[in-house]
């Protein structure tokens, strides 16, 4: 037994190493693609450190073909070391190319095992190249700066979290549809802004978006409340203009579906205890003041959940899974027709209920 153990113990010196090992110097980690075109005329780029000292120095590489795949191998063919994607951290989808088939793109992505599933996915206005171009000087590497972008936006409940197993789930729901981050630039810095939430309506964009405001409450009423919240209006109280901010502790949402008939409403009641953080009359200490402020609050709320919900409605996309709920709890609803087809008709409200539990500190 001594003799057995012995051999194997020698042995292992003499064992080749991992048969699919990647060594970093041998390879162009890429961190940020960006696709356009369409199918048949593509054209993609890969950004990836040129420097192993300064990170904030990258290249952008080039490639052209009629498939994805075909697009790699001819940007691959541009670089003295291979393309690598284990590290990507975001892909940036042109907003005529997202108005394709977005799976068609992207499967490439989910059929190979070196891609990062938790990769972000966005659609950016114009061509996703010049956000590979920023003007001004980044302070980190590139992908890591997109990542970071993206997660304070999630942070703050403004975008749902999704990622590139999640936007293929979305797109292949017959209950909720997909949205994205959608993103423009800065005209002087060049340095990418988030402009809400890009509405697709299965596997392809609208050409339709929400904004950063209505994306608050898309993702409160159809996912959930992240670390923060923070929101902030403009009341003109008896002319004069007075600035109302506050952060929102919780949200709670029930809703309920009425039919009459061939009419279908859903009614959502929403309960937000808040605590102001901006309101320079003050007096919130007395209960008439107080209610006045609630009741302006309330009304503000219910017209950006209106109009978040007649957007989602005229683009076909029910970006909060109504139809998850329909199906759930209402199947008849559901055997009826193409819920797309019921879901543009049907009357959605929200009854809003805020509560000041904290008028902040005043020194």
């Amino acid at each position: 037994m001594r003799k057995v153990t012995v051999f194997f113990l020698i042995s292992t010196f003499f064992l080749s190493g991992c048969w699919d090992q990647r060594l970093y110097k041998e390879l162009s980690v890429i961190s940020v693609v960006g696709i356009g075109g369409h199918i048949g005329e593509l054209k993609n780029y890969y950004a990836y450190p040129s420097s192993g000292t300064d990170p904030t120095q990258y290249i952008v590489l080039e490639g052209e073909g009629k498939t994805a795949r075909e697009v790699r191998i001819d940007a691959n063919k541009k670089t003295e070391q291979t393309m690598d994607i284990a590290e990507l951290t975001t892909i940036l989808v042109s907003e005529e190319t997202a108005k394709d088939d977005l799976y068609a793109l992207l499967d490439v992505y989910y059929r190979s095992a070196q891609s990062p599933m938790t990769a972000k996915v966005m659609v950016t206005e114009g061509t996703s190249k010049r956000f590979l171009e920023l003007k001004e000087t980044i302070p980190k590497e590139i992908g890591e700066y997109y990542l970071d972008f993206v997660q304070s936006f999630e942070d703050s409940t403004i975008f749902p979290k999704t990622n590139l197993e999640m936007t293929a789930n979305l797109m292949f729901s017959e209950g909720r549809d997909l949205a994205l981050p959608y993103l423009k630039t800065s005209s002087d810095k060049a340095l990418p802004q988030a402009e809400g939430l890009a509405l697709f309506n299965g596997k392809k964009y609208t050409g339709k978006y929400l904004t950063l405001r209505e994306s608050t409450f898309a993702t409160l009423l159809g996912y959930r409340k992240a670390r923060i919240v923070e929101l902030a209006y403009l009341w003109n109280k008896k002319g004069e203009k007075v600035s109302v901010a506050f952060d929102v502790i919780r949200f709670k949402k029930k809703k309920k579906v009425i039919q009459d008939g061939d009419n279908i409403k859903i009614q959502y009641k929403i309960n937000m205890p808040i605590v102001m953080t901006e309101y320079p009359p003050d007096h919130l200490d007395r209960k008439q003041v107080r209610k006045e402020l609630e009741n302006f609050i309330e009304r503000s709320v219910e017209k950006d959940i209106n109009r978040m919900f007649k957007k989602s409605q005229e683009a076909s996309s029910d970006i909060l899974g109504i139809g998850e709920y329909i199906r759930a709890y209402h199947p008849q609803l559901w055997r009826e027709g193409k819920w797309k087809d019921i879901y543009k008709d049907i009357k959605i409200e929200a009854k809003v209920n805020a509560e000041i539990v904290r008028s902040g500190s005043i020194r």
